[in-house]
């Protein structure tokens, strides 16, 4: 599951999650549409706020980047 599924799923806004990994909602939102990409230390903090619900592999590669050009 992506992040963007998982936090529909659990009811979270954006802002508190970003705040529960300590970034600003800005740079979880580009993280969430493939603009940026986490560092090691976020990407963590992620997976395991999630409890692994969404993994690494998910957060480097957001859904809409998946397909071939």
């Amino acid at each position: 599951m992506n992040l963007r599924e998982y936090l529909f799923k659990k009811k979270i806004k954006h802002e508190d999650f970003a705040k529960k990994v300590g970034v600003a909602r800005s740079t979880l939102h580009r993280i969430m549409i493939g603009k940026s990409d986490p560092s090691l230390s976020l990407a963590i903090k992620i997976v395991n706020a999630t409890k692994g619900q969404v993994t690494y592999e998910e957060i480097a590669t957001p859904e809409d980047l998946d397909s071939d050009p």
